[in-house]
């Protein structure tokens, strides 16, 4: 019981230490990075491609400013490289998911070759292609090419980056593959997807098909390999105990919890959803608690500052007033309490984000103003 009490007081030492580096030395390089980025998107002369790229800032802002947290855990010296690589990287990702997601007369094809700029981002040969082969928008006055450059270039400057190159690109394969075929459901099931599903899946846990294809679609595996390279003294043993960690168990949950909060989104749109493959809501909050529970236990092995990843990515979701729906509930509530004490301090810091937020003017008034974040219930929080 001591040795139990003493590991929560370490736990809590070590998340207010690395919210203290997050708020003071990470969140304003991340922000002027933002603000950098979303002038260089203004400038976009397509409307229809300028008004994608200004939406990824305004509305995804919490996951852009989420990924940086990373470098919380990076010496000094790198901190600002790694957060201008993670934001940027990810701005890739959210940029091209919401491109691929317009019509288009091939949209596997067009989803590959967007999300292809993911794979140029992380290979510093590797040439240019034409990313909207595929897509009926005019140009973006280079505005994707300098994201991927700029990646390229910061890239050179961790100093383990050799090490975990092939192990980072085989998760951006793992995303491009994801993105040609999450959108190719038949009535039933996405077909590509779940053959390549099983056999590609770790040969442990038991997992149905979609989890582990879930986890092909989240970006973490691929941030964490690319932050544990800004350590010199990586070893090839400790990226891969990272790798095992997010790849699948929590890439897996990350991407549920995203379906779970669009879910009536998703409904309202016709979009499949991956949590539609659970036959009931139980079994989803079972699978899911599971999912937690073994990304909590490998994170305790890796290191805490993966634990301190989990519980805020975790939080991050579930601080959305989606995420407390009659539907998400008993999910959310389970998730949160494989957690363990982490939980309340990380949704205390996340409901003040959503809050600065929400006061801060908007840049864009021509963009959708973000609606307020809604209450949750803080006190139900286990």
């Amino acid at each position: 019981m001591r040795l139990r009490l003493d590991r929560r007081w370490e736990l809590a030492g070590a998340f207010a230490l690395a919210a203290g580096r997050y708020w003071l030395t990470v969140l304003p390089v991340a922000r002027r990075e933002l603000r950098d980025l979303r002038r260089r998107a203004d400038a976009i002369p397509d409307l229809g491609l300028r008004r994608l790229a200004l939406e990824v800032y305004e509305n995804d802002w919490a996951s852009l400013e989420g990924v940086a947290a990373f470098a919380a855990f990076t010496a000094p010296e790198l901190r600002v490289t790694l957060v201008r690589l993670l934001v940027r990287l990810q701005s890739i990702y959210q940029y091209t998911d919401s491109l691929m997601e317009q019509p288009s007369g091939d949209p596997a094809a067009n989803a590959r070759e967007l999300h292809a700029a993911i794979e140029t981002a992380l290979q510093s040969g590797r040439p240019h292609i034409d990313y909207y082969r595929h897509d009926s928008h005019g140009g973006d006055g280079g505005y994707l090419v300098e994201l991927v450059d700029r990646c390229r270039a910061l890239l050179v400057e961790l100093p383990a980056y050799d090490l975990i190159a092939e192990s980072v690109f085989e998760q951006a394969e793992r995303i491009v593959f994801y993105q040609s075929q999450i959108n190719l459901a038949d009535t039933h099931h996405h077909p590509g997807l779940a053959r390549w599903a099983e056999r590609v899946a770790p040969c442990e846990g038991g997992q149905p098909w979609w989890e582990p294809a879930a986890a092909a679609g989240s970006s973490l595996a691929m941030l964490a390999l690319l932050s544990a390279a800004a350590d010199p003294n990586l070893t090839a043993e400790h990226a891969h105990a990272i790798e095992s960690l997010y790849w699948p168990w929590m890439g897996a949950l990350h991407t549920l919890l995203d379906s779970l909060i669009d879910r009536a989104e998703d409904a309202a749109t016709g979009q499949r959803n991956l949590l539609e493959h659970y036959p009931s809501s139980q079994v989803m909050a079972e699978r899911m608690e599971l999912l937690a529970i073994e990304a909590a236990r490998r994170a305790e092995m890796v290191g805490v500052e993966h634990r301190l990843i989990l519980a805020g990515m975790t939080s991050l979701y579930l601080s959305d007033p989606n995420a407390w729906s009659p539907y998400a509930r008993e999910t959310t509530e389970r998730v949160l309490g494989a957690l363990g004490g982490l939980a309340r301090p990380a949704m205390l810091v996340l409901r003040a984000r959503r809050l600065a937020h929400r006061d801060r003017p908007q840049v864009h008034s021509c963009l959708p103003a973000i609606e307020a974040a809604g209450k949750y219930p803080i006190a139900d929080i286990r």
